[in-house]
């Protein structure tokens, strides 16, 4: 049974980990690669994490711009939910 526990321990980590704890791993990691720090094996198995960090700050950000487009401010001040414009209508 000690096997069956370890997935949850390590889904358990994952949802604790901060979007700005991933990031700095992620950035890490990138770094270390890009410099040859590190040795063929360990880049692929790095890079294997990384790929997991990438889509954990992905997801993480995916979920807050859906938390901002659902809380917009309308012009009387009061929040309304509704779809965040576009970049290019922002800066007009």
């Amino acid at each position: 049974m000690p096997s069956g526990s370890e997935p949850q321990k390590k889904g358990q980590q994952k949802e604790e980990m901060t979007f700005e704890q991933a990031y700095t791993q992620l950035e890490s990691i990138a770094k270390a690669i890009e410099q040859g720090k590190i040795g063929l094996q360990d880049s692929i198995v790095e890079y294997e994490k990384g790929i997991k960090l990438l889509r954990y700050c992905r997801a993480v950000l995916a979920e807050a711009e859906l938390k901002i487009q659902k809380l917009q401010v309308a012009e009387d001040g009061t929040l309304t939910p509704g779809p965040m414009p576009p970049p290019d209508v922002e800066a007009e």
